[in-house]
């Protein structure tokens, strides 16, 4: 698989997308596109979705308490994460723990689905 990073505006949100790799400089890079397109459409939802099924370190995954704070991410962004492979599922809820539950620098959670990450990330919870 391609090493790929998508990131676009959709209206309600700023939807990104990793593919190949995965590590602290990808996730640097990921989340830097994520907060120009933020930045330019003035938009603090995120839904992101992991198509990788190459692992975090487990310090890449802590690292992105350092990430996060370099890019601006505060409590205002509301993030919506998508695990789409079985093998990433540790590291991206390690992610969750440390940067939402431990250290609350964001507002966020990882979904098993693109719907269910949707519908709360929109506040369309049932």
């Amino acid at each position: 698989m391609d090493d790929k990073i998508v990131v676009e505006y959709r209206g309600d949100y700023v939807y990104a997308a990793l593919y190949g790799s995965n590590n602290y400089d990808i996730s640097l890079e990921l989340w830097r596109r994520i907060m120009s397109e933020c930045r330019a459409h003035q938009c603090f939802k995120i839904l992101g979705e992991n198509f990788t099924t190459e692992k975090l370190s487990v310090m890449d995954a802590f690292d992105h308490l350092k990430i996060l704070e370099i890019v601006g991410i505060t409590r205002d962004y509301r993030i919506a994460w998508v695990n789409n492979t079985p093998e990433t599922a540790f590291t991206l809820e390690f992610v969750e723990t440390v940067v939402v539950k431990n250290r609350g620098l964001a507002n966020g959670a990882v979904f098993p689905t693109f719907a269910e990450a949707e519908r709360w990330l929109l506040g369309k919870e049932k």
